[in-house]
C-alpha cells in the first residue's frame, strides 16, 4: 500500500481518449488491470465509456450525496474512487483538504487529475489519495460521509467484508457510508474480485455483511441509478 499521496502529473502511453468503439471484451477481460486500462480507456474501466454514462452517474452521486447532508465542511472518503468521475464534481464543492481518494490502480487517478479536472483546482483544493487494494484507510484521519458506489459489485464477500471491517476503524460515531449493489440472485463470478466483472447480492446477504463488520444498515434501494444499482446506508454501531 502506497502511503499518503497528493499529485497531479501525466501518465505515459496512456489512452487519453474516449472512443465510442470498445475493443471486443475478450481482448482485454483477462488483461492485468493497468493494461485493461490502457486498452479501453480510464472512463470505460470505471463504467462510464458514453460522456452521458459519465457525467450522468457522477451528477447523480454529487446531487445524491449533498440531498443527504453533505457540506463543503465534510471530510469525504471517497472509496475506489476511480478517474475521478465523482471527484470532479466534489473536490471543487468540498473546502480544501477535505476530499479523500482511495483506489487500487494510481494510473485511474493520474488520468483523472488530468484529463477530468480543469484549471488549478487540485491545487487549490488539495484532495488526498492513497492506492492499493487492502482497504487501508490508515491515510484518513476521520470522515463524515463515505461513498463506494459501484465498488461492491466488482467484489466477492470476503473482500466486501474486509473493506467494510477496515472502514469501520477509522469512523466516527456520526460517519455514514453509502454504498451501491446489484441486487439479485444469479450465480457470481469464480475467481477473485474483478473491476470489470460483475457480483450481485441480496439485501439480507448485506446486511449479513454489514452486521458482521460492526455497522448498522439502512437499506435505501432505488436511487434512479443508470444501471440499476441500489443503495444502503450504513453507520457505526455503538
Amino acid at each position: 500500500m502506497a502511503g499518503r499521496v497528493f499529485f497531479h502529473g501525466a501518465l505515459a502511453n496512456m489512452a487519453n481518449t474516449q472512443s465510442n468503439k470498445m475493443p471486443p471484451r475478450e481482448e482485454w477481460i483477462d488483461l492485468p488491470a493497468p493494461e485493461r486500462i490502457k486498452a479501453i480507456g480510464h472512463r470505460a474501466y470505471v463504467g462510464g465509456q458514453l460522456p452521458k454514462m459519465w457525467y450522468g452517474i457522477g451528477r447523480r452521486q454529487y446531487h445524491f450525496l449533498v440531498s443527504q447532508g453533505l457540506r463543503s465542511h465534510h471530510a469525504f472518503l471517497d472509496i475506489a474512487c476511480g478517474s475521478l468521475r465523482l471527484g470532479q464534481f466534489l473536490i471543487p464543492f468540498l473546502d480544501e483538504g477535505n476530499y479523500y481518494g482511495l483506489e487500487a490502480e494510481p494510473a485511474l487517478v493520474e488520468a483523472g487529475l488530468r484529463e477530468e479536472i480543469l484549471f488549478d483546482i487540485a491545487e487549490i483544493k488539495r484532495p488526498t489519495f492513497s492506492h492499493g487494494y487492502d482497504f487501508d484507510f490508515s491515510f484518513v484521519p476521520r470522515f463524515d460521509i463515505a461513498m463506494a458506489q459501484s465498488l461492491f459489485t466488482h467484489l466477492t464477500e470476503e473482500d466486501i467484508q474486509l473493506c467494510l471491517t477496515n472502514l469501520r476503524k477509522v469512523a466516527v460515531p456520526d460517519s455514514q457510508l453509502f454504498f451501491t449493489f446489484f441486487q439479485g440472485t444469479f450465480p457470481n463470478p469464480d475467481g477473485p474480485s474483478h473491476a470489470n466483472k460483475g457480483w450481485q447480492y441480496t439485501p439480507e446477504v448485506m446486511q449479513s455483511l454489514v452486521r458482521d463488520a460492526g455497522w448498522d444498515g439502512d437499506y435505501i434501494g432505488n436511487w434512479g441509478h443508470e444501471r440499476k444499482q441500489v443503495m444502503m446506508r450504513v453507520s457505526p454501531r455503538a
